[in-house]
């Protein structure tokens, strides 16, 4: 329990850490296969499908409870059908941001590395919700699903309390992110061009 405490408050500066051979892979490990081919359009597409879905979910989702995880218990909307959106739409984006980048080494780092750090966390976050809500975050743990979609539980109020600093910060985070698709045609111009060599390819 000690591990996972430390592993919430530092989650920040682990997936940081993370974050250095993420950049390694994507500068200069490249794929073998060709341009405009059957599986060039496939992954890519599909990375543009996955970024945008998980983007779209943790907006949704900071619309529910931005500014008040520690304060409130919130069950509506998509926590409604999932405990942990916000965590799985990060994991969709970081699986989409692999594909967006066809790089299929740095889609399994993605799997082996920051899946396992993200299911920690959450296990982390979960025993100090316990902490904070008790039976009630008990009762919620039985009836909605850790990390999937229970899409027939979904229930929403008419009208919610947003906070507008959390929605201003999300969508920063999509305006960044949005830059990546663009960012990974430059670095596979920059390979094609000799200007950024190519350590290994797949």
């Amino acid at each position: 329990m000690e591990r996972l405490r430390f592993l919430r408050k530092s989650r920040v500066m682990i997936l940081r850490i993370a974050f250095a051979p993420v950049i390694f892979i994507a500068l200069f490990v490249w794929r073998s296969w060709e341009d405009h081919s059957i599986r060039d359009f496939a992954v890519e597409w599909s990375g543009y499908i996955l970024l945008l879905a998980g983007i779209s979910l943790r907006m949704w989702s900071t619309l529910y409870i931005g500014q008040r995880k520690s304060k409130k218990l919130i069950t509506d909307g998509p926590f409604s059908m999932c405990r942990n959106p916000l965590y799985f739409g990060s994991l969709l984006m970081a699986i989409g941001i692999a594909l967006c980048f066809e790089n299929l080494i740095l889609l399994i780092f993605v799997l082996v590395v920051l899946v396992p750090i993200h299911l920690l966390v959450i296990l982390s976050e979960e025993e100090q919700l316990l902490k904070n809500f008790g039976t009630a975050y008990e009762e919620y743990k039985k009836q909605v699903p850790r990390l999937w979609f229970a899409f027939s539980r979904y229930q929403s109020p008419e009208l919610i309390e947003v906070s507008t600093r959390a929605v201003r910060r999300a969508t920063m985070e999509m305006i960044l992110l949005l830059l990546i698709p663009p960012l990974g045609d430059l670095i596979e111009t920059l390979h094609f061009n000799g200007v950024l060599p190519v350590l290994w390819r797949f």
